[in-house]
């Protein structure tokens, strides 16, 4: 063989012998079975490359919202604050539970001062006065959760009658209070002495500092008061303080879900508040304890009509409102002497068993003066 065609055929050997001795690729692994087959990356979207997107902030609460509209000096401006906010937290659970079990009333109380512009210490000051107990009436004495001196609701245009004390009207009450306060600040233009002014009495605030804000320093303005008046302000600023910074006391405040928030319901004549616990589906002793104005579970003649329910049942006095399903109030009779409950009955065309019921009657005993509830005629 020519040795040029030897050289030629053994260098085609060594190709061929190269190209055998290559591993032939493997193929790809299938996903286990039940998986889906790997996608291939999503193109980020516009803005991603940032980082993730911002979480929504939380809706706000009764406390974060209250937080927001304090004016007043914090926990800090006096060791008294924290003093009394410390002997206000002392049991924290229970303190929960309380505050939990008048968050409704509180939320009431603070949309009415906001309406009036009033700082959110301020729906606080029933805590300081009865922490939020509407007091009933006794003679001169002050009665209600803001404790109010019969003339002073005068003053106030809260009516004090036989059948309704307006110092126990929450709504009434509450809208009166705010617009005091309010006035209070366009004499000092400071809620420090509106909070003195409302203890004390304005026109001993007045002879004491005639108008415009006191000094910011001491908290407490230097004024010739007494010590409860003093107090009632470190009070009020304490209890702000423990909603200001409830993990300084080891206290958590409590939620408080839509359906117990208090809505007031105006209604076109006087309704027993029986009748309105019947139709509102809730106990009678809760909605007197939220209408505690009506003394005797009625509404005098000449007003006002009103009720104060949480929000579920006020709607179903809507209703009932709307489909004219509300029942007249019974008229009244005042007992005299010698009257008796068959005389009473015969006279005004009931039954002496409805009248029992209607009153609540056991015996057969009545008093001169007693007012009876008389069902009116169709």
């Amino acid at each position: 063989m020519n040795p040029r065609v030897r050289l030629y055929a053994a260098a085609a050997l060594l190709v061929l012998l190269a190209a055998c001795s290559t591993p032939a690729p493997k193929p790809s692994p299938s996903p286990p079975v039940g998986m889906p087959p790997p996608q291939p990356a999503a193109t980020p979207a516009p803005g991603a490359e940032n980082g993730p997107s911002p979480v929504p902030p939380a809706a706000p609460t009764l406390w974060s919202h209250m937080r927001e509209r304090f004016a007043m000096p914090g926990c800090d401006a006096d060791p008294q604050i924290v003093f009394w906010a410390q002997r206000y937290t002392r049991h924290p659970r229970r303190f929960e539970g309380y505050l939990r079990s008048v968050a409704p009333t509180i939320a009431y109380i603070d949309r009415v001062a906001q309406a009036h512009d009033v700082p959110s210490e301020f729906s606080l000051l029933p805590w300081v006065e009865s922490r939020y107990r509407a007091y009933p009436p006794h003679g001169g004495r002050p009665a209600g959760m803001w404790q109010i001196m019969p003339i002073t609701a005068r003053a106030m245009g809260l009516p004090i009658k036989r059948d309704y004390d307006g110092r126990l009207d929450r709504t009434r009450t509450a809208d009166a209070v705010m617009q005091l306060l309010r006035n209070y600040d366009q004499r000092w233009h400071d809620w420090r002495l509106v909070d003195m002014a409302y203890n004390a009495g304005e026109y001993r605030i007045r002879r004491l500092h005639a108008a415009g804000p006191a000094p910011e320093q001491p908290t407490v303005p230097d004024l010739a008061v007494t010590r409860t008046t003093r107090e009632h302000l470190l009070k009020l600023l304490a209890i702000a303080c423990v909603i200001r910074e409830p993990q300084r006391f080891d206290v958590h405040l409590p939620g408080m879900p839509a359906s117990q928030e208090l809505q007031e319901v105006q209604l076109p004549q006087p309704v027993l508040l029986q009748d309105i616990a019947r139709i509102a589906g809730i106990s009678d002793r809760r909605v007197r304890a939220l209408n505690g104005a009506y003394l005797h579970g009625r509404m005098p003649l000449d007003g006002p009509w009103s009720v104060l329910l949480p929000s579920a049942a006020a709607q179903r006095v809507r209703d009932a409102l709307t489909a004219d399903a509300l029942p007249r109030q019974p008229t009244t009779y005042t007992v005299v002497a010698g009257d008796s409950l068959w005389e009473i009955a015969h006279r005004h065309g009931v039954s002496v068993q409805r009248l029992r019921e209607l009153n609540h009657l056991r015996g057969r005993v009545l008093k001169p003066g007693q007012v009876l509830l008389i069902d009116r005629p169709n």
